[in-house]
């Protein structure tokens, strides 16, 4: 026979910690452990097998006078501010959605947005590194095509030094983005219909309607996304390794804190040094939880 327990009294009900002691050991093992060992580790000379010696601040003070790696966080601000840029097309599309499309039509859409999120990133940018393939890309067939380029030239999308950071930044275009679709949208839905239709009467039309009252009234989805996308974009490395290489292409200009990581710890054995980039990745993602948290109000 079944226990029925009080939700107020539910916090001295044993069983219940039971249940979240498994995934609280879990997390302990796998996500604080690993986080405490690298930030001991930032004080050593590590090579990741052996700890060769104590440096005390040897690593943070090399950090910081590290001018390539201030140019690889500058590289993340490129990327940021062109991921601000790219948050208009699906704030567009989720208004598009909100007031042409009907509900049916409106769930087979949200079906369709949800879809590509399945598909593993991985697969998404092979794709695009076929596109800019040099001899047989995508990219440069179009433009030969089109009569831009002789058949006999190529653009060097990922080997030309001016042409890497634009063309990673045009990477996933026309950049739909379904999360920020989604998000956007279930913001859109969220605004009381009475407030549509103050605004007819008062007669304000699509434009008007849209800066004055949904923009406004979706800013809190806007700005978690924007937190998300920063914290997002300041970790990730993987596609530009897939795409230049552990280099970071010609002079290192693609480089990123995440690259920069993985070339000092594994390639270089350089692992103490390493975490102390990644402790100062830590602090700025930090950082922004805490902007994210303490200035960005939810609408409840």
């Amino acid at each position: 026979m079944a226990v029925e327990v009080p939700m107020k009294k539910l916090r001295y009900y044993w069983p219940v910690y039971l249940l979240i002691a498994v995934p609280l050991i879990m997390v302990c093992v796998f996500s604080y452990f690993p986080i405490y060992n690298g930030f001991v580790h930032i004080f050593y000379r590590w090579n990741g097998d052996t700890v060769e010696e104590f440096i005390g601040l040897g690593n943070i003070m090399r950090v910081l006078q590290d001018v390539t790696l201030l140019h690889s966080f500058g590289v993340v601000l490129i990327f940021v501010i062109a991921n601000v840029f790219k948050m208009i097309v699906p704030i567009l599309i989720a208004v598009v959605l909100h007031h042409v499309i009907s509900d049916r039509m409106g769930y087979l859409y949200r079906v369709l947005f949800v879809v590509p999120m399945i598909i593993p990133g991985m697969v998404g940018i092979l794709i695009w590194k076929y596109f800019y393939e040099p001899n047989n890309g995508v990219l440069n067939r179009l433009l030969r095509g089109l009569g831009f380029l002789s058949p006999t030239d190529s653009i060097q999308w990922l080997s030309d030094e001016r042409l890497i950071i634009p063309s990673l930044i045009f990477m996933g275009f026309p950049w739909v983005g379904a999360f920020g679709v989604l998000i956007y949208l279930a913001g859109l839905q969220s605004i009381p219909e009475d407030v549509y239709e103050a605004a007819e009467v008062d007669g304000a039309g699509p434009f008007r309607i849209f800066f004055q009252i949904e923009l406004p009234l979706i800013m809190t989805q806007i700005r978690i996304n924007l937190v998300l996308m920063t914290i997002s974009t300041l970790q990730a490395w993987e596609h530009i390794y897939l795409f230049v290489g552990i280099s970071g292409g010609p002079n290192g200009v693609a480089t990123v804190p995440g690259l920069r990581i993985f070339r000092d710890a594994f390639s270089e054995g350089l692992f103490g040094y390493g975490c102390a980039i990644g402790f100062v990745i830590f602090l700025v993602t930090l950082a922004l939880t805490y902007i994210n948290n303490r200035f960005v109000k939810v609408n409840k």
